[in-house]
């Protein structure tokens, strides 16, 4: 199997990371998530396989792909999506778990029932990490 499940003892949710940053990887792995790094062609596949191997709560974090393919996750929890566009208006209206933008369109937060968005002014190391604790939080 090529999927990798980042596992610390005593977890809180498993977080499946599509497109994976390096700082988000780190952070998320620091605050005690199980994390399955995964591409958006391997999401299936990946979901499949960590939620066989942990059974957790369940977290997205990616872009517009994560907002999309929220409705098909079993136990999800809650989704993070970095830069989302308005192309997921309509997936994001049909949330029924929490939602986090980091950065993105605020008419998407306005359109999902329970919404936060974060703002960061850039893609600066420093905000990067910023995003990625509030992530973990």
């Amino acid at each position: 199997m090529r999927f990798t499940l980042k596992v610390q003892r005593d977890a809180r949710a498993l977080v499946i990371l599509i497109r994976p940053a390096r700082p988000m990887l780190d952070v998320l792995i620091a605050e005690g998530f199980v994390v399955c790094p995964c591409d958006v062609d391997d999401f299936d596949e990946a979901l499949r396989y960590a939620q066989t191997h942990v059974a957790l709560p369940t977290f997205l974090v990616g872009g517009d792909f994560a907002v999309t393919v929220a409705e098909k996750v079993p136990n999800l929890r809650g989704v993070v999506a970095w830069s989302a566009t308005d192309a997921v208006i309509g997936a994001a209206s049909r949330l029924d778990v929490p939602l986090l933008l980091i950065g993105g369109s605020a008419a998407i937060a306005s359109a999902a029932r329970d919404a936060s968005r974060l703002i960061i002014e850039s893609d600066h190391e420093r905000e990067m990490l910023l995003a990625a604790s509030v992530t973990a939080r």
